[in-house]
């Protein structure tokens, strides 16, 4: 069994957040966590049943197992709390930057940020990372006193 690429999660997370899709892991929560239906789920988040499909795919892939993603999804929830989009989407489907007030074509709000906000995204890497230590320490922290 791979093992699970947690820089590599980080980043995709990040990534997604930052580009307006601040739904994705709730989304994939309903649907890998708590089995809800793709169709549903879709619906409910205004995606395609294949989008999600393909999230939840890339969420295994690089968590090594599926049963690992289950897991990993409600602890990458806890480490992206706070991180907000910097691409919003209006009443109207319009994606605008707003950093830069640039609107932005749906399939092109991930490469708009990695372009020219590298610096956020780096910024929410980091907040991320910072936060998964602190998520190990507490977890340590409840082993110990657990076990005495």
């Amino acid at each position: 069994m791979k093992p699970v690429d947690i820089k590599s999660l980080v980043n995709y997370v990040s990534l997604k957040i930052l580009g307006g899709g601040d739904y994705l892991l709730n989304a994939l929560e309903e649907y890998l966590v708590k089995g809800e239906g793709p169709a549903i789920v879709a619906h409910k988040y205004n995606i395609s049943k294949h989008q999600l499909r393909g999230y939840a795919q890339r969420i295994i892939e690089k968590s090594g197992s599926e049963i690992r993603a289950k897991k990993v999804i409600p602890i990458l929830q806890y480490l992206a709390e706070g991180i907000e989009p910097i691409v919003e989407r209006n009443d109207n489907g319009v994606y605008t930057c707003k950093l830069c007030n640039t609107v932005v074509a749906r399939e092109d709000t991930e490469e708009h940020v990695r372009k020219y906000h590298k610096d956020q995204l780096s910024l929410a890497i980091k907040k991320m990372m910072e936060r998964l230590e602190e998520y190990k320490a507490k977890r340590e922290k409840a082993l110990v006193v657990t076990a005495s």
